[in-house]
């Protein structure tokens, strides 16, 4: 299994093209596949994966199936045109989806929502941290929206429109896969976002003109979509990985996150800024994350974090909850996110969690502060060896029963089994590993098997 940043997801070769000259400092080969096509981008320590799938929900989610079985990527991004289906959008407009559902899945005879497919849930999410990035990597000529998304593999036209609005009240846009590939990456536990720019807008013309219209924008809004993907991989904290003025280049450095942590505890807090001066390690790191602010806010943050230094020394229990945190940066970054021209930093607290062991008051004790004990990690009675136990024994059944194993039916199979309690739940893996991915992995579990 190969590790890289990124898997890139488009379904014509026109939305792909753009990428090949918006990646020219990046190594390119080519890589063989069943169906489709593929390419490696590589430059430095990132890799980026992009997948040409052909049209539709099957040749999207089979071709990103199958490269799932070799590569592990850290966030996945559909990318390219759809269909407008709000009146409020405009041709070369982004759309990133927040939900995904299927436009023609229906069960609700048996109870299931519209567009839900029955033993699914009953949308699929985007990432949030993937949406974030998307929107702050908004285009100045483009607007940026961000809603439900529906797909199927069918042409959404004003023949059909209407009962597709009524349907699913607010649904922004239609394409052919997104649906298909966000239950891909549901399945195997991996962020996801579909990042599409408008081709047409469904209801402006008649099909025949809407078609023609779809044809004659493509090429310019897959360089749109395109540009707002590799925008967004430079930002968004699912990469866990800085912007230079050459694209991506490094991890967040734990002085970093440290700082971010006392700019946090500052604000949430309300203390004044202090000219006390930071540590040279502290100082020299931060300098770089907030150079793109205007020079007073600089000024200001720079000596909030020296108040929020402060004060974890003499008020070593002070609280500051991941909510909290997450609560005073959202409030910093829509604030302050558009003076930034490169990585948004602060990251939110997942990336913090992420880099601390897993564990958010690991991130507290790093600034100084003496959290609270509360229940012990993984529970009072797990130890590193039950956690891989629970794992490999989960994995085993499953492979028995013919099943791909999965963090939502790991679950599930506590509660079969009568292992609920007796085992590490869902949640504490998912903690102590990080993700459901690295579980597998410290576990030393072959997913190609």
């Amino acid at each position: 299994m190969t590790t890289i940043n990124a898997i890139i997801v488009a379904a014509m070769t026109e939305e792909m093209t753009p990428f090949t000259s918006l990646l020219p400092d990046f190594t390119t080969s080519k890589v063989r596949t069943p169906f489709g096509s593929a390419f490696l981008a590589r430059k430095g320590r990132s890799s980026i994966l992009f997948l040409t799938t052909g049209v539709g929900m099957v040749a999207a989610s089979g071709l990103l199936a199958w490269a799932l079985g070799k590569f592990e990527p850290r966030a996945i991004v559909s990318v390219g045109s759809a269909g407008g289906l709000d009146g409020s959008l405009a041709i070369g407009d982004i759309v990133v989806g927040t939900k995904y559902v299927h436009g023609a899945a229906d069960a609700t005879a048996f109870g299931y929502a519209p567009g839900q497919i029955p033993g699914q849930p009953e949308y699929f999410e985007a990432t949030a941290d993937l949406v974030e990035a998307a929107q702050a990597a908004s285009q100045a000529n483009r607007s940026t929206h961000a809603g439900l998304v529906v797909s199927s593999d069918s042409f959404i036209t004003e023949a059909n429109v209407a009962d597709m609005r009524t349907t699913f009240p607010g649904v922004l846009s239609a394409d052919m896969e997104s649906q298909a590939l966000a239950q891909i990456a549901h399945a195997f536990d991996i962020p996801f976002a579909s990042v599409r720019s408008i081709s047409d807008v469904v209801g402006a013309s008649d099909a025949k003109k809407q078609a023609q219209t779809f044809n004659d924008e493509l090429d310019g809004v897959a360089t749109a979509a395109a540009r707002t993907v590799l925008d967004l991989l430079s930002r968004t904290s699912a990469l866990d990985i800085e912007r230079s003025g050459h694209g991506p280049a490094q991890h967040f450095s734990k002085a970093s996150l440290q700082c971010a942590l006392f700019l946090m505890l500052a604000k949430a807090h309300k203390l004044e800024p202090s000219d006390a001066t930071l540590p040279d390690g502290l100082a020299a790191d931060i300098a770089e994350h907030i150079d793109g602010l205007e020079p007073g806010v600089r000024e200001r943050v720079i000596k909030l974090i020296a108040a929020g230094y402060e004060f974890s020394e003499t008020e070593p229990s002070a609280t500051l909850t991941a909510k909290d945190y997450d609560t005073q940066r959202a409030e910093f970054v829509k604030s302050h996110g558009k003076d930034q021209s490169g990585f948004m930093w602060p990251p939110t607290s997942q990336t913090v969690i992420k880099r601390f062991n897993g564990y958010w008051n690991d991130a507290l004790t790093s600034i100084g502060l003496k959290p609270r004990r509360g229940r012990n990690r993984g529970g009072l009675k797990f130890s590193s060896d039950d956690y891989l136990f629970a794992i490999r024994s989960y994995v085993i059944d499953a492979h028995y029963d013919r099943r791909q194993p999965s963090f939502n039916a790991y679950t599930a199979w506590l509660t079969e089994s009568g292992n609920a309690g007796k085992l590490p739940s869902g949640a504490a893996i998912r903690q102590r590993f990080g993700s459901w991915k690295e579980a597998l992995n410290a576990a030393a579990i072959d997913r190609e098997s």
